[in-house]
């Protein structure tokens, strides 16, 4: 029988094992620490029913019926407020909604990217980033990454060689590390692309959970260089699937053009039902609401570490987002360790698949955001007995 001819772009990032491990574990009575899920007890149900239900009783016709691809009106009205109250001017004309920050990704990759060209991305980075953007396939320039500190002076190296079309990084709440970047080193960032006709895509989906001291995003040092990649996911709900992309009038116009063709637009009745949850509360209320709560279960797994791992295994305190970066000793493989902890009841994710190039195997990250707490010292428990045991046998 014929075989379909796929375009060949894809790269496992991730073996089919370690999927098939994951998926296992996701439906099973195992502790999963992978996937950086949002808790469902701060999902606020009551508040979005009660705008869902104002909705479809006063807006239906609207609700159910097409939209613009940049979205609905009001809902980038309040979007630009939001950002205007970080003390980042922005106006509704600089705003499109898309249909979570993932789909900014993939649009920002079909406007910029084109086989061949170079993109500057961090490395380590998030998985789904890098999956986006390879189907474009394009040349990686990566860009070393630590949780408070990036190499600029490497991406200056890097541009030497190539101008990459944009700089993919996430300043605040890094994935998988969990860091923040100095404010002084998103000048040093701006300052090596200064008259370069390179972008920097900075992807914002865990900026509002910073614990200590937050630092402001980099698209209040330059809105014309930056495009700003923000989300609802992760302080209200992934399942609305919104998210948006704040940049110039004429970037946004282009990315519109792309969106037609990519959904037509995203979900009409999802934005006039947010839009109406935020006529009535305050999103800044419901992320202080957040930053205790994950603080709480961050700092368990970090004293839950502390008590089970080995001296040998390695991490820092997260500054901000859902998970903990994990170095082991060089003699140990996550992807197999992965197998024996599912059989122990615990699940992680391996770090190989968050690095473009020189892939590590002896790293995982650990997400603490959607265990109570005495699920995470029971899984941390688990976890450390099965890296125990492996350290033993190698």
């Amino acid at each position: 029988m014929d075989r379909p001819a796929f375009k060949n772009w894809i790269t496992h990032v991730q073996t089919p094992r370690t999927e098939q491990l994951l998926k296992f574990s996701a439906e099973s009575e195992v502790i999963s620490f992978a996937g950086g899920l949002p808790a469902e007890d701060l999902f606020p149900a009551a508040e979005l029913e009660s705008a869902f239900q104002t909705v479809i009783t006063e807006q239906a016709a609207e609700a159910l019926q097409y939209t613009w691809s940049e979205g609905c009106e009001r809902l980038r009205e309040q979007v630009a407020e939001q950002m205007s109250e970080r003390g980042l001017r922005v106006t509704s004309r600089q705003i499109i909604i898309t249909s979570g920050a993932q789909q900014g990704l993939d649009l920002l990759a079909k406007l910029f990217l084109r086989s061949g060209d170079s993109l500057a991305i961090e490395t380590p980075t998030y998985v789904p980033a890098i999956q986006s953007f390879e189907m474009h396939a394009p040349m990686f320039l990566p860009v070393p990454r630590e949780a408070s500190r990036i190499d600029v002076d490497a991406l200056r190296k890097q541009m030497l060689q190539r101008e990459p079309r944009f700089l993919y990084i996430i300043p605040s709440g890094h994935n998988p590390t969990g860091g923040v970047l100095d404010p002084r080193q998103h000048h040093d960032l701006l300052a090596a692309l200064s008259g370069t006709g390179t972008m920097i895509v900075e992807d914002a989906a865990y900026a509002d959970i910073q614990y200590e001291c937050p630092q402001p995003p980099m698209f209040a040092l330059d809105g014309a260089k930056v495009l700003f990649l923000g989300s609802f996911s992760k302080v209200l709900s992934p399942g609305l699937r919104v998210g948006w992309i704040a940049g110039s009038p004429e970037v946004i116009g282009q990315l519109a053009l792309i969106k037609q063709a990519t959904d037509l637009q995203t979900s009409t009745l999802n934005q006039l039902m947010l839009s109406n949850y935020f006529e009535s509360h305050s999103l800044k209320e419901q992320i202080a609401r957040c930053i205790p709560f994950y603080r709480e279960r961050r700092d368990a797994m970090l004293a839950a570490l502390k008590a089970e791992f080995p001296g040998e295994a390695r991490w820092q305190e997260p500054a901000a987002g859902f998970s903990v970066w994990i170095e082991v000793p060089a003699r140990v493989n996550t992807e197999d360790l992965l197998m024996q902890a599912v059989v122990r009841g615990v699940a992680f994710e391996p770090g190989r698949p968050f690095f473009v190039v020189q892939k590590q195997h002896n790293l995982l990250r650990l997400s603490f955001s959607n265990q109570p707490t005495e699920q995470i010292r029971e899984g941390v428990r688990r976890l450390g007995k099965v890296l125990k045991q492996a350290l033993a046998a190698s």
